[in-house]
């Protein structure tokens, strides 16, 4: 049996051979745990911060990385309001924002603007939110699924579906859409976790463990395949950090544009998503 401090081991020689040097495997991530707690770990294996429960929260929705350090969505109660935490270094003490959104709360990665929807899926109405200033603009939408926001947070990427009824599975079609622009992406009969833009390219995570790289006008560029059913992506520089279900959820980084991928440690009975 291979010890942890081996394993440890292993997977840091891994990381440098294929990132070329040791910066990357001192790359954190934040792990989103079951329990509605969270963790930020180095990609050696080792946790970086104990356990972090957000005060006031009773579930986490998602875990994001932002500029500096990482921000967590959550609600206070369930189906109430989102809100966010910043976590940043060194000690990614929660700090909490006191921002309330009715649904699907999407922040820039530094921080600066917000977006979320209200009203029914029937009647959207997608808020954008300058943090600094308070200052809000309001659109009709369709359904929306997700967003995301690209790493300049210039733009926000949205997934819409049809108004769910007796003649529509719900969420599919899914279709990617630019906030603003007068055509849409691409739709997509099936996707499996939350697109997210990396530099010129939308990365969309498909069935069978693809992810299919996009143009912004909809021209598929490349397709990487991951050791499992996507349940996450995220991207560092050059890297994926991909949380895959082949049985049991796994956690694997590898090169944006695909090829070998390693293992990172991972507790699959606590643990459900991580990002970076």
């Amino acid at each position: 049996m291979i010890h942890d401090s081996m394993r440890r081991l292993l997977v840091v020689l891994a990381l440098m051979a294929t990132a070329g040097s040791s910066v990357e495997w001192r790359a954190v991530f934040l792990v989103q745990n079951r329990d509605h707690t969270v963790r930020v770990y180095d990609t050696g294996g080792d946790a970086v911060t104990g356990v972090i429960r957000l005060p006031g929260v009773s579930r986490v929705l998602r875990v994001a990385a932002a500029d500096d350090g990482f921000h967590v969505v959550a609600e206070a109660v369930e189906w109430g309001p989102d809100t966010y935490f910043r976590l940043r270094p060194p000690g990614y003490e929660p700090e909490p924002t006191g921002i309330l959104a009715a649904h699907g709360l999407a922040i820039t990665r530094d921080g600066t603007r917000a977006a979320y929807v209200t009203g029914t899926p029937e009647d959207a109405t997608l808020v954008v939110r300058d943090l600094r200033t308070g200052r809000e603009t309001t659109a009709k939408s369709e359904p929306v699924y997700r967003m995301t926001w690209t790493p300049d947070g210039a733009r926000l990427l949205l997934s819409t579906h049809p108004i769910c009824d007796d003649t529509s599975d719900c969420l599919s079609p899914e279709t990617l859409r630019f906030h603003g622009a007068d055509r849409p992406v691409k739709t997509f009969r099936t996707v499996t976790a939350a697109p997210v833009v990396a530099g010129d390219r939308i990365l969309v995570p498909k069935r069978g463990g693809i992810i299919e790289h996009y143009s912004p006008g909809g021209r598929l560029l490349r397709r990487v395949r991951t050791p499992g059913e996507i349940v996450q992506i995220s991207v560092r520089g050059d890297r994926l950090l991909v949380v895959v279900n082949d049985g049991e959820t796994r956690l694997v980084t590898g090169p944006l544009t695909g090829g070998e991928w390693h293992d990172l440690p991972w507790d699959a009975a606590t643990m459900e998503t991580a990002a970076w």
